[in-house]
């Protein structure tokens, strides 16, 4: 598609177009004047010409503006901070944009029908990326050992033409006749050639472990990517086979060099095991956590593997309901249960070591979020379970069969469907109308405070959820809701995973979030998470969503566009991966490195000779603390300080990292880590922020006493301080005092 600048415009001096930047008036073409500049602009939202610099770059990606306009694209509408994108258009498509007004008018259904021409390309594989459109196709290779078909994904190029024909008229068979027939792979017969004879060398190798490097060149052909990387990552794929045949042959010890050793084969326990694999597949309130944990009550014995630790502690509490003896592990805390057949724990803390019967890995679309869905990955890779029953939204499908693929492994997948429908509301709700069984969403915790002042002011008794409160607390509140004695639930998007409660209408306040970088819109995965959380089968058979009337003018439009949307997984999704003890100790020993920070490099830099599959999770914090554990703890031996650095450390505290580096360097010096100064600072009738700072530093220190024992210590003090503060939070929250105070540095949900 052109993008050079047209001949100067004659039908209007650029000072009377109005353009945001008067410069881009001479990019215009001669015809177009200020009448047909108007209507491009007036309809920019509508229309399929018109493009955001996120289409182009990343949106984190420095000069994203300046991107476009070095290209000789035409800027429409500046971006609205929080709001919306700047809006662009090439020049040579301004007459394709008029004539798609022309044909497909004006009228409000203007853009659902774009977004549905759109969606409709995108299931025929078509879409435009950096303004050039192509097509996905596949094809499949029958290489000569029996059975066997790999097919391939492969990009080619679509005339443009053809695309805004069926914006404009949405002809699909037209659409089909423009596109033709999918052509085959330019390079099939050498791929073809290169397959067969890495399945010749592996037949060499060991003809008994054949069948397990199927799975894996298919998801290498799976990620389409130019035919050098493609042949390389097949050649990859089939080197770590090997490697894994001759463990399984001779029960050696893996492959020593990080740079051919896959992620998975790392864990040598699960890849003897021949996994099961079943995903338990649907929409919140479906019954699927139901079903797994009936099969997990079942086993000989088993592990329940969750987001929080407040769904571990609903978990156990689940298992020993069903009369099975069940443990918990969080990363705070270990309680064994006497004669335990399942233990139920956060996803951090999985044992790749034990091999167990079943194992449950819950909430896995996580597995996208960018902090922490290295646990997921890793979960679904490592543990070491005969059958493996992992819980997950069905967008999340294809990533995890990838996933399992590069293990070696295939899985079935069980559908639940919701029980209860999810109506959206016509009207926003106003604050005086709400009632029993309404729960408000809000995406901070001084919303959520203010929130729970105004609705008790109103004469509700109001129950809150947010991200600080520790888990106990919440569970408190959600059974003060539960139970009748709060009318009105308010919380954060912290209800949107596990927490079942009689919601019969869930009310955003608003459809923006802060994100760590700025304030952004929900997602449709977002807003699908937590509006699933309204009706509950067997109390209120059907639930209802909509939006608060003082949420912003554009809140009500948002959610009803986002709520018919099925949620998708993000493009070209890599898992992500992070150290583990193995990767810190090889390393530094093949390096001969001391410093934690110079090994966690080393690591970010070797993974990416896999990266079509694998990226490395974001470490930015990891890697903060690492430097500063190196300069006031260097001299803890290097694997001990890689421990540290996991620890939950609230870093946009700067009094919480100062005390963590403080016990790190007593720890060094003397061996212990001394009495923390946070039992004497606080108790349950201080400030509720004070007490929240309290409670986070209470989960810090048994974490690293958990995990350094006869360091830490003073435990039965540091659980007696946690669970009078959460009383004295639990007391604060039922009371009539209004909570709410001015925004504070560092606060967080």
């Amino acid at each position: 598609m052109p993008n050079s600048p047209a001949p100067l415009a004659t039908a209007a001096a650029p000072e009377h177009l109005n353009l945001p930047n008067p410069r881009h008036a001479a990019r215009l073409p001669a015809h177009i004047g200020k009448a047909e500049l108007s209507a491009i602009r007036h309809h920019a939202y509508a229309l399929p010409q018109v493009v955001k610099p996120t289409d182009y770059l990343d949106e984190r990606s420095p000069g994203l503006e300046q991107h476009l306009d070095k290209l000789g694209l035409v800027l429409l509408q500046k971006a609205a901070a929080g709001a919306r994108p700047s809006r662009w258009i090439a020049p040579a498509l301004m007459d394709s944009a008029l004539a798609h007004i022309a044909a497909v008018g004006t009228a409000p259904d203007a853009r659902p029908r774009m977004l549905e021409r759109t969606a409709a390309l995108e299931a025929l594989g078509v879409q435009r990326r950096a303004g050039e459109w192509t097509r996905l196709v596949r094809q499949t290779l029958k290489p000569s050992e029996p059975g066997w078909q790999i097919p391939v994904l492969y990009r080619v190029p679509v005339s443009a033409d053809g695309v805004w024909a069926f914006y404009r008229s949405g002809d699909r068979d037209a659409l089909l006749a423009a596109l033709g027939p999918a052509p085959q792979h330019p390079q099939a017969p050498a791929l073809l050639a290169h397959l067969e004879a890495l399945i010749a060398r592996s037949r060499a190798h060991g003809a008994r472990h054949l069948a397990s490097l199927l799975p894996r060149l298919q998801a290498e052909c799976a990620t389409p990517q130019p035919m050098a990387d493609l042949m390389a990552a097949c050649t990859r794929a089939q080197d770590r086979w090997e490697h894994q045949a001759a463990e399984l042959d001779t029960l050696e010890g893996l492959n020593t060099e990080l740079a051919f050793q896959g992620y998975p084969d790392t864990f040598e326990k699960a890849r003897r095991l021949q996994r099961n694999v079943t995903l338990y597949v649907g929409p919140p309130n479906s019954g699927k956590t139901h079903a797994a944990f009936e099969r997990l009550a079942q086993a000989h014995d088993g592990a329940y593997l969750a987001p929080l630790r407040l769904l571990a502690l609903e978990g156990r509490d689940r298992l020993v309901a069903r009369g099975v003896p069940c443990s918990l592990l969080t990363g705070e805390e270990n309680v064994p249960a006497p004669g335990a057949r399942a233990v139920s724990s956060t996803i951090e803390m999985v044992n790749t070591q034990q091999p167990i019967d079943v194992a449950v890995i819950d909430e896995a679309q996580m597995i996208f979020d960018s902090a922490r869905g290295w646990a997921w990955t890793q979960a679904i890779v490592a543990v070491p379970a005969k059958e493996v029953v992992i819980i997950c939204s069905a967008y999340a499908v294809q990533a995890i069969e990838n996933l399992l693929g590069l293990c070696g492994e295939r899985c079935t997948v069980r559908h639940f469907e919701r029980k209860q429908h999810v109506e959206l509301l016509p009207q926003p709700v106003p604050m005086a109308s709400l009632k029993l069984g309404d729960a408000v969403v809000a995406f901070s915790r001084r919303d959520v405070l203010m929130l729970r002042d105004q609705i008790a002011a109103n004469g509700h008794p109001v129950s809150v959820i947010y991200g600080a409160l520790p888990p106990e607390v919440r569970r408190r509140e959600a059974e003060r809701f539960a139970q009748g004695e709060s009318h009105i639930l308010v919380a954060t998007d912290a209800i949107g995973m596990g927490l079942n409660l009689p919601i019969r209408r869930v009310l955003f306040s608003t459809m923006t979030k802060f994100d760590g970088q700025g304030d952004r819109t929900l997602t449709d995965s977002e807003v699908h998470q937590i509006a699933g959380r309204a009706g509950r089968y067997g109390i209120h058979e059907e639930g209802f969503v909509g939006v608060l009337k003082d949420a912003e003018a554009s809140a009500q439009r948002t959610l009803k566009e986002l709520l018919p949307r099925t949620p998708r997984a993000p493009s070209d999704f890599k898992a992500p991966v992070a150290p583990n003890g193995w990767h810190v100790d090889t390393i530094a020993q093949r390096m001969n490195k001391t410093r934690l920070r110079e090994v966690l490099d080393v690591f970010m830099d070797q993974l990416r000779l896999d990266d079509a599959h694998f990226a490395v999770a974001e470490l930015e914090q990891m890697l903060e603390l690492a430097e500063q554990l190196d300069q006031h703890a260097g001299r803890l031996p290097l694997k001990q300080r890689f421990i540290y650095a996991q620890a939950p450390v609230d870093t946009r505290t700067p009094t919480q990292v100062q005390q963590y580096l403080d016990w790190a360097h007593n720890h060094t010096n003397a061996g212990v880590a001394g009495r923390p100064a946070f039992l004497d600072e606080v108790d349950g009738h201080s400030r509720l922020d004070r007490m929240e700072q309290a409670l986070r530093l209470c989960t810090l220190w048994l974490w690293l006493d958990l995990r350094f024992p006869g360091v830490y210590g003073h435990v039965d003090d540091v659980i007696g301080l946690r669970s009078r503060l959460n009383d004295g939070i639990e007391r604060q929250l039922k009371g009539k005092r209004p909570l709410a105070q001015a925004r504070r540095p560092g606060g967080r949900r």
